[in-house]
């Protein structure tokens, strides 16, 4: 098992490996495509983590989330709610907020499709050969929506083997488990997966006032994947999916005593929530089940998807079809600041959310010039449909019925087009520069409908344009890159580059009044970077570095404003200033013999506001100065592990003792900073068997050993981080 180690064949041919880089214990070449083309890890110029299914296993990671918490430079949360805000910062930018008129910054792609909500950072794991984490600007090959970064999930393709393999766990908190998948080749020319998943958690949060188990989940998908081998240069991957995800995400209800700990005006009371809102169920139109059942603290989301990559190699080159299309559903009813008796006070969100999009990619890689040149060419499309229906309600003390504040509904169409080149020349051995760049033309559009199931609640569009707001976005941006990269020696590596990425701009689209549907511009980031890669002794010491300094106009955040003339906390989407991020990374790992490997990676950071964005008859307290720290970005990060393999001959297989730690230094999780996650210490043990031919295996282990207790927050509340978790599991394949 080895962090930021991956394997896995390509459908494209992968570059073979010279003598030198394939001895040592290290194992075998890392093969990655941060560059959109099969290469070794130590060869791209470029801050990459990637993971293999032996890390993803051995470390528990089920889900995206749980993988980016071990990047250097990335915090990665729930926020607000399973299946809707789930939160990627990487190298000080992020977002938490799930609203479609506002994008995330780091993209996430499965099997090379772009899933343009933030949803997808809840991907859960079928059956993944890796996963890679690209951190910085990826403006250039993976296009808008890059400035932090991109987080790209590799499935396996079909065997040309019949098998089947299953995983099993079960553990604290009634969480169980279970993944099962299928080859079953047809022909030599077709080639079938099929694969499926189940979680279900009963809940970590108490809820005092109900008896309510909250923050658990019911999660189960399936997937087929199929490979067509018409001829040795062709191949076709086709797959379809759907996944279902409903459970609970709510806060602990917070004293009303101010928290050095955690730099709050109120102290979390970990496990516990006081919330008179029942659990529910969000099957159906969430406003009525709230008005007709009394019920909620409930989320689910509905995901369908299928994919098409046609794959052709000639002598010329690999042209290759990536062509995808996804639908999100979702439904969400949230209490955030209930009280112990009256249901009918509290501030209670209801949403009803449509996500649709389709995209297609005609990619080209070839080689020129005696193969001195390796380039990559492709253009892009992508059409996006939103559609969101959100109502709030807040009551008196006294309050007897819900009473309702406002009922909104917008619908939001997204089209871009772009067109991207990227060149790798050998100037002289050893001596190679990178120049790409990729032209983006995008259009968004917003409609606002007035309410119909609460006649003169909510606005129109008429409504937004007379208030001076465009409901129409363009934006035509070239994004560069430039590098240049160095080999001292066949394991030694010097790169420096320069790379330039912006996410789109958008529209305050949860704002209760039209004249708040403000628009803000896009954000724009240039990331200067350079490092070292580099596999030393005999390849028994991997150790990569590199240090980065970021500059980030309009950075785009979502803060809470009391407006001129009100009392109520309000949600403001809005570009805030400049946000400047530099620091310090790295990845090592140290495999001194055969049956002994340890990891560290980590990183030192520091991000500043050079400039902000001063909001008119707003109080300063509510206001981002040069003195607030950006959110999510600890100055100190580290992550550190071993496995330690002991070959037992009459158990025909190893037993393995794995061990990791995680730690980040205090960092703020509230824009305003008026929350802040404390010191983070994370310890994981694990001890695991498993048959010398892979096909038997159990484990049991156990998260957050010490009990960390932690938060993350938006404006209206403070959730906590996972508590400790025992775990046993069993999987064999035949």
């Amino acid at each position: 098992m080895t962090i930021g180690i991956a394997t896995g064949a390509q459908a494209q041919e992968t570059p073979q490996a010279d003598t030198a880089s394939t001895r040592g214990n290290l194992g075998g070449d890392i093969i990655v495509t941060a560059q959109r083309r099969p290469e070794r890890l130590q060869d791209v110029p470029v801050a990459v983590t990637a993971f293999n299914e032996e890390t993803i296993r051995n470390l528990n990671l089920n889900d995206a989330i749980k993988t980016a918490q071990l990047v250097p430079g990335m915090i990665a949360t729930h926020n607000a709610g399973l299946g809707t805000a789930n939160a990627y910062y990487l190298r000080g930018l992020g977002n938490s907020q799930s609203v479609a008129t506002f994008d995330p910054p780091v993209g996430t792609y499965v099997d090379n499709v772009y899933v343009a909500r933030q949803n997808a950072n809840n991907y859960q794991f079928f059956d993944v050969d890796r996963v890679e984490v690209l951190r910085g600007p990826q403006g250039t090959l993976f296009g808008r929506n890059t400035t932090g970064g991109a987080v790209s999930v590799i499935m396996k393709k079909p065997s040309d083997k019949m098998g089947a393999k299953f995983e099993g766990t079960y553990g604290s908190f009634d969480r169980s488990t279970a993944k099962a998948t299928v080859d079953m080749p047809v022909s030599e020319q077709i080639l079938t997966k099929w694969s499926a998943y189940y979680v279900y958690d009963e809940g970590y949060l108490r809820n005092v006032t109900t008896g309510d188990r909250l923050n658990g989940e019911r999660n189960y998908g399936f997937r087929g994947d199929i490979r067509l081998l018409p001829s040795d240069d062709l191949t076709i991957d086709l797959s379809g999916e759907y996944t279902r995800n409903t459970g609970t995400y709510l806060g602990v209800y917070a004293a009303p005593i101010r928290s050095s700990r955690y730099k709050t005006t109120t102290t979390p009371d970990f496990y516990n929530t006081r919330n008179a809102l029942r659990k529910g169920n969000c099957n159906g139109d969430p406003v009525n089940i709230l008005l007709t059942t009394t019920t909620g603290n409930c989320a689910l989301t509905d995901s369908y998807a299928t994919t098409a990559d046609v794959n052709w190699q000639t002598d010329a080159g690999n042209l290759e079809l990536i062509a995808g299309y996804r639908k999100q559903d979702q439904g969400y009813i949230n209490n955030y600041n209930g009280t112990t008796t009256n249901v009918y006070a509290a501030y209670i969100l209801a949403d009803k959310v449509k996500n649709n999009q389709v995209s297609a990619e005609l990619k080209w890689t070839g080689e020129a010039f005696d193969d001195r040149l390796k380039y990559v060419a492709g253009v892009f499309y992508l059409r996006e449909v939103n559609r969101l229906q959100s109502a709030d309600f807040q009551g008196a003390a006294t309050a007897t019925s819900f009473n309702l504040l406002q009922d909104r509904h917008f619908r939001q169409e997204v089209e871009t087009v772009a067109g991207y080149l990227q060149g790798d020349y050998e100037i002289v051995p050893d001596l190679t520069l990178t120049v790409g760049a990729r032209y983006t033309y995008e259009k968004k559009r917003i409609e606002y409908f007035d309410s119909e199931r609460f006649p003169g609640f909510g606005f129109n569009s008429a409504d937004v344009r007379a208030a001076g707001i465009p409901l129409k976005l363009t934006q035509n941006r070239v994004t560069p890159r430039v590098a240049i990269n160095y080999k001292l020696s066949p394991a030694v590596m010097l790169y420096a580059s320069a790379t330039n990425g912006f996410k789109s701009g958008g529209w305050n689209g949860n704002a209760a009044v039209s004249t708040r549907v403000l628009a803000f511009e896009p954000e724009v980031t240039w990331s200067y970077e350079g490092g070292i890669k580099s596999e030393l002794f005999d390849r028994k010491v991997r150790i990569n570095l590199n240090g980065y300094y970021a500059r980030t106009k309009n950075l785009q955040i979502t803060s809470g404003i009391v407006p001129p003339g009100e009392t109520v906390i309000v949600s403001l989407a809005r570009n805030a200033g400049t946000l400047v991020d530099y620091g310090l990374e790295f990845e090592t790992v140290f495999a001194p013999v055969r049956n002994f490997e340890f990891f560290a990676n980590g990183s030192l950071a520091r991000g500043k506001y050079s400039s902000v964005v001063i909001l008119p008859n707003v109080s300063q307290a509510l206001q981002i100065s040069t003195d607030t720290r950006p959110v999510r970005t600890p100055t100190f990060q580290f992550t550190g592990g071993a496995t330690y393999t002991i070959p037992v001959d009459a158990l025909d297989g190893d037993i393995k003792l794995i061990g990791a730690y995680r730690h980040n230094s205090s960092y703020y999780v509230a824009v305003l900073n008026n929350a802040a996650a404390p010191r983070e210490d994370f310890v994981d043990l694990k001890v695991a068997y498993e048959q010398a031919d892979g096909g038997f295996g159990a484990s049991f282990g156990v998260t957050n050993l010490t009990k960390q207790e932690t938060i993350t927050a938006n404006f209206l509340s403070l959730f906590p981080g996972d508590p400790r978790r025992f775990t046993g599991s069993i999987w064999f394949k035949f």
